[in-house]
């Protein structure tokens, strides 16, 4: 049977197509490199009249993609070090003879370069007092003074453009990367579970999949990435009004110190299904329960962190369904397995490893009862909510 999509539905999905293509992040730096070159040109060349015009446009390109507040930093790093070279040349060639100018010049613009506040822009002292040497304007008054203006003039552009139209904001990126791992956690644990509890481990999956996430980036490095291209960004009065970065806080530690535990316990399940005897003897007494309560114990975790793909900015007490309901319920399973495994004695060591690995995802997720309590930044959270798929 064929369902029919009403229109209104269609038409708002194309438009959401539309407004995710338009805003990709390549789209809107093509859009930013392209308003900020036409602006910067026309400006120096038709405003100033300047003889070194190309170098506004040139200087604004290399502005766009930064954050807003590395943007301004980098501005004034590009400022110092055409005016540092253009010193040098100019200072090299009223006194010395044209190939002795010329090395001392690169000479002295080299170690002027290697300044720590220069970085990562220190080469081009050298390369701008190389220029001007041999374009033989050094000691022309007018064309270096259009050089350094062009120069400002470019990079000036470059910030108010990346500033005003569409300011990079990477915590939006962070929100996505986090609720994304926690799905993704959520996931592998009830993987671990079944395989558990039916012999079916896939262990070659399973391992790839936990180094996939070993090697994606930081859960908390990538919120300070997104903190960072904050500041001094007009956009970051909506996230205020949400709570900011400090709401993701809580969520980007526990993923980033629940990965080894979830390592040790893929490894630990890994083990077990290949000490499984083939030949189809008994198996030892109690490894039932034993198999039973430790899928419990991962299914419980990943209940908890399928929770954490609520989005806390939308989400009113974000974390205090898993406080109240998902923590008491590990700390009861993770007990029941440890009594059984006392009470077992199995051969393998692995069980054992579950054990230690469960007590360090109970503790790392414990951390939510301290932020539930005593938020950070104090906000209050809407009342409505959002989650990834």
């Amino acid at each position: 049977m064929r369902v029919e999509v009403p229109r209104r539905l269609r038409a708002a999905g194309r438009d959401v197509r539309l407004r995710s293509m338009l805003l990709h992040p390549a789209v809107v730096s093509v859009v930013k490199c392209t308003v900020a070159v036409l602006i910067a040109w026309l400006l120096a060349d038709r405003g100033l009249h300047s003889p070194e015009a190309f170098l506004a446009p040139y200087a604004a390109l290399f502005i766009i993609g930064t954050t807003v507040r590395s943007s301004v930093t980098a501005a004034v790093r590009q400022v110092t070090v055409v005016v540092l070279g253009v010193l040098v040349a100019a200072l090299a060639a009223s006194t010395l003879p044209e190939l002795a100018a010329l090395a001392a010049a690169v000479a002295t613009g080299t170690v002027l370069g290697r300044s720590r506040w220069l970085a990562p822009d220190g080469m081009w002292v050298a390369i701008t007092a190389l220029l001007v040497l041999l374009y033989g304007t050094a000691t022309n008054a007018t064309v270096v003074f259009h050089r350094v203006l062009d120069v400002t003039l470019g990079v000036l552009v470059g910030v108010l453009v990346n500033a005003l139209i569409l300011p990079p904001d990477r915590l939006s990126t962070a929100r996505d990367l986090l609720l994304a791992r926690a799905y993704e956690l959520s996931t592998l644990l009830a993987e671990l579970a079944h395989g558990l509890r039916d012999g079916s481990h896939d262990g070659d999956r399973d391992q790839q999949w936990v180094w996939e996430l070993y090697k994606s980036t930081g859960a908390r490095a990538a919120l300070r990435e997104g903190r960072e291209s904050l500041r001094g960004n007009i956009r970051s009065a909506r996230w205020a009004k949400v709570g900011g970065s400090q709401v993701y806080q809580p969520i980007a530690t526990i993923l980033d110190q629940s990965l080894l535990h979830v390592s040790m316990m893929e490894v630990a399940i890994e083990t077990i299904a290949a000490s499984d005897d083939p030949a189809g003897e008994p198996a030892t007494p109690g490894s039932e329960q034993l198999r039973e309560n430790a899928a419990e114990l991962l299914e419980t975790y990943s209940t908890a962190f399928d929770e954490l793909t609520w989005d806390p900015a939308h989400h009113r007490q974000p974390y205090l369904h898993v406080v109240n309901n998902a923590l008491p319920e590990a700390r009861a399973r993770l007990e029941s397995f440890k009594k059984t495994a006392r009470s077992s004695r199995p051969l393998p060591g692995s069980w054992s490893v579950i054990a230690v690995a469960g007590e360090g995802l109970w503790s790392a997720l414990a951390a939510l009862d301290t932020y539930e309590s005593h938020p950070d930044d104090g906000s209050t959270q809407p009342e409505t909510g959002t989650r990834t798929p």
